[in-house]
């Protein structure tokens, strides 16, 4: 599963394009073409907003501990173009953004993010924040408007290899046009590199890793900063990220460094890790939990203190065999999380779903004929350790839960 934006040839900065291969289909396309519709009329009980005329007070500042931010990541748009992991339909996107504006929800830009996160800026308690990753020339000609229109604000991640106007990317005019009108302007590397390549680097020392560095992150900032002024973020291409990488960000300027690891963001978050969901057009779940500001914890509660994703050592394991194994290390591209019922006696294949942690509950496939579940998260995941929370009932009625936890590790191989 290739699942990181790809590069073709390598260009110069400013010169020739070198835009990102669209990703490979995602492997439950048909399961996301048979969930509920977009906007469904049980979507804001679902994910427990209320109605826009009881958010009287949802604009109210609180402490900023009570703050948490919603990030929200695009790539490209089309108004007819077949949709993709990172190729929204237009008309889908300004769906979103009516359903935050009519849910009170208050849109924030990356300066308000930054003084809230390293400052004593307040903020509403339920906060989004919208970023575009690449620079796509479909930001400009198909989302822009829509921003525009509805007075939000939104932080541009761009790659310096990909901004000359020609082709499918922006120009720096474009850009500069939007920052009148709500954009700012953050790093995303000189060419978005593969991971292979950032291994690549490493494995032949740390004189070489920092070299990739200081071509890929840093020769980005002063590059960017002389065509739209200060630059204080960085985006992680993929998410790929590693302590090197983390260390020399601050000498940049960089205040803040970004993932693709979902889930909401509280004044405590680690400053060269934060999280944003990653809004795909062929998965309107990602935008669905994106929205969700419950404060909830599925199955088991962890001991406080644990680490997320984590589960007590007195849970029972699952009584089918599941992949990854239950305490198992894997890469942060591991395949489907798949589950064996096939020796389950009398489960009613139609009451089973799946929950992970960071994602919530996922659109799992579940074949019949085989008595198996399945589901393929749609990025690489970076976060150490991972739950999955499976229930179902029997034919006879009674509800059955399983959990178990594993962990991920980043820097293991991985298959490009």
């Amino acid at each position: 599963m290739q699942l990181l934006l790809l590069l073709v040839g390598c260009g110069l900065a400013f010169g020739q394009d070198v835009a990102p291969l669209p990703l490979n289909p995602d492997p439950l396309a048909e399961d996301v073409a048979t969930c509920s519709p977009f906007m469904d009329d049980d979507f804001a009980e679902e994910v427990g907003v209320v109605e826009p005329e009881q958010n009287t007070n949802s604009r109210m500042l609180v402490s900023r501990d009570q703050t948490r931010v919603a990030i929200l990541g695009y790539h490209n748009f089309s108004k007819t173009a077949p949709v993709s992991d990172m190729l929204m339909r237009t008309s889908d996107f300004r769906k979103q953004m009516e359903y935050i504006r009519d849910a009170g929800l208050t849109v924030i830009s990356m300066p308000e993010f930054l003084e809230w996160r390293f400052g004593t800026r307040e903020l509403p308690a339920r906060c989004v924040l919208i970023t575009l990753d690449d620079g796509w020339k479909s930001v400009y000609t198909e989302a822009y408007p829509i921003l525009h229109e509805f007075g939000y604000p939104f932080h541009l991640f761009l790659y310096t290899q990909f901004l000359s106007g020609r082709g499918d990317s922006m120009s720096p005019e474009m850009i500069r046009e939007m920052q009148q009108n709500g954009a700012t302007v953050g790093s995303h590397s000189t060419s978005h590199a593969y991971p292979s390549a950032w291994k690549a680097a490493a494995a032949k020392g740390p004189e070489a890793e920092a070299d990739m560095i200081e071509r890929e992150i840093g020769a980005t900032f002063p590059r960017l900063s002389g065509l739209f002024g200060s630059i204080e973020t960085y985006c992680y291409p993929g998410g790929y990220h590693t302590p090197a990488m983390e260390e020399r960000l601050p000498g940049y300027g960089c205040k803040a460094a970004f993932t693709v690891i979902p889930g909401k963001v509280t004044v405590s978050e680690n400053p060269l890790q934060i999280r944003r969901y990653m809004v795909f057009g062929n998965n309107h779940s990602i935008f669905r939990r994106a929205m969700d500001f419950r404060i909830a914890q599925l199955g088991t509660v962890a001991a406080p203190g644990a680490a997320p994703g984590t589960l007590p050592s007195s849970t029972p394991p699952p009584p089918f065999p599941v992949h990854p194994g239950v305490n198992e290390t894997v890469p942060c591209e591991f395949g489907p999380i798949s589950i064996d019922m096939s020796r389950m006696a009398g489960v009613d294949f139609s009451t089973v779903h799946v929950a992970v942690s960071g994602f919530g509950r996922v659109p799992a496939r579940v074949d019949r004929n085989t008595r198996s579940v399945q589901w393929t998260p749609p990025v690489r995941i970076y976060m150490p350790n991972i739950s999955v929370h499976v229930t179902w009932k029997s034919t006879d009625g009674t509800a059955h839960k399983a959990e178990w936890s594993f962990c991920i590790d980043p820097y293991a191989a991985v298959q490009q």
